[in-house]
Order: structure tokens, then sequence, then C-alpha cells
């Protein structure tokens, strides 16, 4: 008997959930316009360990959401989990984001993961219908010839950014796209197969993988608040 808990904040939507094995036993998930992460992500923790009946030191191991993704949602998703992994001394198990985000889909087609990286950039991984990897992860700048490669095959492209590229890339009667954001539900497999293999993360040195280098824009303000030139 394991008990895992599993932390998705990679995009605008905040998702918690709780298994034992395989079995999901609780979780809570908000979308909002903006990141409420920071407020919500510890109270749907305390939410789902109270649902359940379990206290945090009964966990046997923590699964987070390791991008690419928004640098604010992966740095509150990934501070909270290695925070809860050194505190309760158990180990932690880091997910791809967009195997994460592919994986309720696996079945009859080729996935392809799509997560808007603003204007026409996404971050992108193809799966087989079994769910292995086959092409790495990356940032990619849509055209009409993007993913030209799987012109001839069945596809499901399925992200933040589906939409988005479903309206650059020509009608193609082979492809599919759905609007989807990843939820910690769809780790629970993934979290509980590593589980298993003691595929572990050393916590300490954990960073997430935001695939572009975070861009930071200087305040406009001085120390007391005032505008500054």
């Amino acid at each position: 008997m394991a008990y895992l808990l599993h932390l998705e904040t990679s995009t605008e939507q905040c998702s918690v959930a709780l298994s034992e094995n395989q079995a999901l036993l609780a979780h809570r998930v908000e979308l909002g316009e903006g990141f409420s992460h920071a407020a919500k992500l510890h109270v749907f923790i305390g939410e789902v360990l109270e649902a359940a009946g379990i206290i945090p030191s009964q966990l046997a191991a923590i699964s987070v959401s390791e991008g690419p993704g928004s640098f604010t949602g992966l740095r509150i998703g990934s501070v909270a989990a290695k925070g809860l992994c050194f505190a309760l001394d158990i180990p932690l198990i880091t997910l791809p984001t967009l195997a994460v985000l592919a994986f309720p889909f696996l079945g009859n087609a080729k996935i392809i993961s799509l997560l808007d990286a603003r204007r026409d950039e996404v971050y992108t991984a193809s799966y087989t219908s079994e769910g292995v990897e086959s092409t790495s992860v990356q940032a990619h700048i849509l055209t009409a010839d993007s993913f030209n490669e799987h012109v001839h095959e069945t596809c499901c492209f399925v992200g933040t950014a589906a939409k988005k590229t479903e309206v650059i890339l020509p009608a193609n009667p082979n492809w599919t796209f759905v609007h989807a954001h990843p939820k910690a539900t769809a780790m629970i497999t993934l979290a509980n197969t590593a589980f298993v293999n003691q595929k572990f993360t050393d916590h300490y040195a954990f960073v997430p993988t935001y695939i572009k280098p975070v861009r930071i824009t200087p305040s406009k303000k001085d120390a007391l608040g005032r505008m500054v030139d």
C-alpha cells in the first residue's frame, strides 16, 4: 500500500490528486484566468488528504509535473513538492509535463502534445499510441509546414495550444485537435510505475524544465513603490 500525492501546476490550471497504488482517492482542480497556484495549491493538498483520511506522514512519495510550461506555475509546484519531500523524508518523482498531457489520450493514434509558449511558439513532443516518446521535447515555432513528417499518420494534437495549431496547419483528415490541460489525475499511473521501479529524482538538485530562458522585466518602481525613469 503506497499513498502518492501528485501536483500539476504547469499551466493556468492547478490540480492535485492523491492515489493509493493506481487508485484515485481524491482530487482537486481549478482553472482560473490568472495564476492562483500560490493561494490554492496547499489548500488543495490539505483538502485531498482530509477527503481520504490520510495524514502527511503516511505519504510514500510525491510526484510533480517537471515542465516545460509556465515559469510561475512550475516554480510553485516544484517548491511545494521539494519542501514536502524534505520535511517528510520521502522520495520525489518528476514527470515530463508533455507526457502527462498525452497520457489520457493514448490509444489509437499518435499523440502530439502542445503547450502554448505564446505567439506562434509551442512546446511539443510526440508519443506513440502506447505512450513511448518518439519526438523529444522542444520549443517550436508554428508554420504551415509544421509536423509535415506526420501528414500521412493518424494523429491527435492535444494541449493548450491545440486550437492555435489547428488554425495554422492545413486541413488534414488524419488529424484531430483537442484543447486540454495537463492534470494531476493523469499522473497516477506514470508516477506509480516510477515508484515501483524506484525511479526517483534528487529533490535537493531538481529544477523544473523551462526549455526557454526565463524573461524577467525590471521593475519600474523603486523600493518605496515610486515610479522611476
